[in-house]
């Protein structure tokens, strides 16, 4: 994206607010199997009751976690790598096109980067180490914590907005709540009704209730129907 004028500049804040949004998902459903077997977070009846349903279907959880660790990871490395490249939607080079335009922040983000170096480089780790190379395995709990996480994203945001300031008629800013992350209890929710309707479709089964489906994606001849 050329950055002429000042509405362009504009544009491309607010793209990455976008981003940061995007980013926030990832790291609310990566943690959420987490915070729903979390006894301190739901209480013990609930979080063991979440627990078994999420062993049960073990598989499909491990490879939903492992695919989100990957979306998180780069999504957050993206935003921190070298500015120079202009193709890049990197936060050098946002702040790179604003200080054309006399808005100046580079000692916000060096001061970030410092308070989250830790972090940063753990997620760099993960990310040359075995997103792109494959040289380890991944262990998913060597990700930063989810408070860690939502520390960084939090003081992102607010980067963010310091440069919205800039701009004669406002812009856009990014809500966050302080004591949570942004928009974590509506996915929160939306990930205990999956559970929940994992254990009603169980006590079904076991019930040998028939159910009709056009089709069954784990039945032998459906496999052969599609090799």
């Amino acid at each position: 994206m050329e950055i002429q004028t000042k509405d362009d500049l504009k544009k491309l804040w607010v793209d990455f607010f976008h981003h940061l949004y995007e980013t926030s998902t990832y790291c609310e459903l990566l943690y959420a199997p987490l915070l729903a077997s979390s006894k301190k977070h739901i209480g013990e009846k609930t979080a063991k009751h979440n627990y078994e349903i999420i062993k049960k279907y073990n598989y499909f959880f491990n490879s939903v976690e492992r695919g989100i660790s990957y979306a998180l990871v780069l999504s957050v490395t993206q935003m921190f790598e070298d500015g120079n490249d202009k193709r890049k939607r990197t936060l050098a080079y946002l702040l790179d096109e604003a200080r054309k335009f006399k808005i100046n922040k580079w000692h916000n983000y060096e001061s970030l980067q410092v308070r989250h170096k830790e972090t940063l480089e753990n997620l760099k780790s993960a990310r040359d180490q075995y997103f792109a190379h494959r040289q380890k395995n991944l262990n998913v709990k060597s990700i930063p914590s989810a408070n860690k996480m939502y520390a960084l994203l939090n003081d992102i945001a607010d980067l963010l907005n310091y440069i919205g300031q800039e701009f004669e008629n406002g812009g856009e800013t990014y809500l966050w709540h302080k004591n949570e992350a942004g928009w974590s209890k509506k996915v929160q929710g939306d990930f205990q009704r999956i559970l929940d309707n994992l254990h009603r479709g169980e006590a079904t089964r076991k019930a040998e209730i028939e159910v009709k489906y056009s089709r069954k994606l784990y039945t032998e001849q459906s496999y052969k129907k599609q090799t």
